[in-house]
């Protein structure tokens, strides 16, 4: 019998009525924790013995924890083709369906603070079968550390918000530095490639406080995003529910001209997210249909592609790097929208006593 979690007494991050919320400090803490934690992972890494050949490299965590397993998924793919075969998958479906655990050999496990139940019990039941883990978390102890056989803790990435952001970037730099060990013919990323792309990222809060009456206008938000950024796209529309209360729902590039496409009006913001010049001439021909309808666009680049009207171009990354970048534009947006609309991003909507109410009755 599993056992679930049962209704919890939560403490939010109380105390602050106006900007700046914690949440945006996170935000802003991203240049320094990301440097950090790439710049302190390589010896780490190099200890950490690669997965063993014919097994199941299994990437897993919950909620911004299971978005950071999808690109970590991604990455081992891109860094390491000829590798193990590599899944990524919610730590509640392994508990659900244990037949998931068969043939795998090691697990890479995202815990921001190390205490989710459902991981937890999905770690107890990966321990019971023999499976190494793995643990990356902001949290040099904690529960899921006692039963991962090795932990990387990234660097200045304690969270003091409920909306998680810096522990997720910092996550995915640990995790690249990780799979550049584990795959000696591809060359690493030299030191400052990606901070310096996360600093000109943190930049572009100017350019969407410009836009921001439009923004706000809209009340759903639509994220494209496949491969790599498909993580970037399912997170971003986490931040933008938790932060904003918005609307929000990720879809793959393709798969939004094949069926999303009806479902959007004049009120619709659509923001596409890529990492390569495929994906960005696609999302450009779905931000143009978007657009056709009604609705308001925007483009997140790392592919190199180069700046135009309603495009943020980011520095040009691999793309198994790009979501460690790419979200931090959709990370300031669901904070400035949910500033705009008097809420704190905080709390993820908890000082309303009808959600608080709920989080306490059923343990969410």
């Amino acid at each position: 019998m599993i056992e679930l979690p049962g209704p919890e007494e939560p403490s939010p991050p109380i105390g602050r009525t106006r900007h700046p919320y914690r949440t945006h400090e996170m935000i802003r803490r991203q240049a320094v924790a990301v440097h950090g934690t790439m710049a302190a992972m390589g010896e780490v890494a190099a200890r950490i013995p690669p997965p063993k050949a014919g097994t199941r490299l299994l990437f897993t965590g919950l909620g911004t924890s299971f978005h950071a397993a999808i690109a970590g998924a991604w990455a081992a793919r891109e860094l390491a083709p000829n590798g193990p075969f590599v899944e990524a998958l919610a730590a509640f479906d392994l508990l659900a369906h244990p037949s998931t655990l068969e043939g795998v050999g090691t697990a890479i496990v995202f815990s921001a603070e190390g205490g989710t139940a459902l991981t937890l019990a999905a770690m107890r039941a990966m321990r019971e079968r023999g499976i190494r883990q793995v643990l990356v978390t902001a949290r040099e102890a904690s529960r899921s550390a006692e039963l991962a056989d090795h932990v990387l803790v990234s660097r200045y990435a304690n969270e003091e918000s409920w909306m998680h952001t810096v522990s997720y970037t910092a996550a995915l730099g640990a995790t690249v530095r990780l799979l550049e060990a584990w795959s000696p013919s591809a060359p690493p990323l030299a030191e400052d490639v990606v901070p310096e792309a996360v600093t000109a990222a943190l930049a572009t809060e100017t350019y969407l406080l410009d836009r921001m009456d439009a923004l706000t206008s809209r009340d759903r938000v639509v994220l494209l995003g496949s491969g790599p950024a498909e993580a970037t796209a399912r997170e971003g529309a986490l931040k933008l529910r938790e932060g904003a209360g918005r609307f929000a729902a990720a879809v793959g590039v393709e798969e939004f001209l094949h069926g999303v496409l009806p479902s959007v009006t004049e009120r619709t913001e659509v923001i596409a997210v890529v990492g390569t010049p495929l994906e960005r001439a696609r999302a450009e021909s779905a931000l143009r249909a978007a657009a056709h309808v009604g609705a308001h666009t925007l483009l997140v680049d790392t592919s190199g592609g180069g700046p135009a009207e309603g495009v943020l171009a980011l520095p040009a990354l691999p793309p198994y790097a790009g979501p460690i970048v790419q979200v931090i534009p959709l990370q300031l947006l669901a904070y400035w929208l949910g500033v705009n609309d008097g809420r704190n991003p905080d709390v993820m909507g908890l000082d309303d006593p009808r959600y608080l109410a709920a989080r306490r009755t059923f343990g969410i």
